[in-house]
């Protein structure tokens, strides 16, 4: 794809992150080989689509409406072919943990879940925090359990097969994030108590769970 046409639309778009762009031309090259059979998609279009994936999961913002607009076709074959794209590259969105917490039943550890992943990104170099994508399955399910471990609850055993990673991974990190998660729950104060036999789900749906970790990338 023209690298010039490829810039110009960037800045449209108001995406000046160099590693946004470059993530962008790498899903245009892939979208080269895995996309062949996207429905009237343009050069143009499928660039927009590559520069508003890569924003989505660098967590650059993006005015979505005017990514429609700029793509040249009409928003519903856009929206369509970009959910087919980020399909065939692999991008699906994952569940946050606020959605997994809801999944699995132990919404009151969403917040400690949300601090331990805080403070185990804080703990890592510059280099890798930058390059750590912790809403991850892998990361999401290991803060979770964490939580639930140190707030005494329950959790279907499930959970730890829904990120994807073999055990022995999942028990490395899951060690990494205990010492946060002690300082954590011992600071806690425990309204979690309050869900008992008649607690319902919705006295925990508004729990405080910092961006990026509650919501889907």
């Amino acid at each position: 794809m023209d690298r010039e046409l490829f810039d110009k639309l960037a800045s449209k778009m108001g995406i000046t992150s160099a590693k946004v762009r470059s993530q962008a031309e790498e899903y245009s090259r892939l979208s080269q080989i895995s996309c062949a059979g996207l429905r009237n998609a343009t050069a143009i279009s499928r660039a927009v689509m590559c520069l508003e994936l890569a924003a989505k999961v660098l967590g650059h913002p993006l005015d979505k409406e005017y990514a429609v607009t700029l793509s040249g076709v009409n928003k519903s074959v856009y929206q369509s072919n970009l959910r087919s794209m980020e399909c065939m590259l692999g991008l699906e969105s994952h569940l946050g943990l606020r959605d997994l917490a809801i999944q699995y039943g132990c919404l009151q550890a969403v917040g400690p879940a949300a601090k331990i992943l805080q403070r185990y990104k804080s703990s890592l170099p510059k280099v890798q925090q930058e390059e750590l994508d912790l809403t991850k399955p892998l990361f999401t399910t290991a803060a979770l359990l964490t939580a639930c471990k140190c707030m005494k609850i329950r959790v279907d055993r499930k959970l730890v097969a829904s990120s994807g990673a073999n055990k022995a991974m999942m028990d490395r990190l899951c060690a990494q994030l205990h010492k946060f998660a002690q300082e954590i729950c011992s600071k806690q104060e425990p309204p979690w108590g309050a869900l008992g036999p008649n607690g319902t789900l919705l006295n925990f749906i508004h729990i405080e769970c910092p961006q990026p970790y509650c919501q889907q990338p």
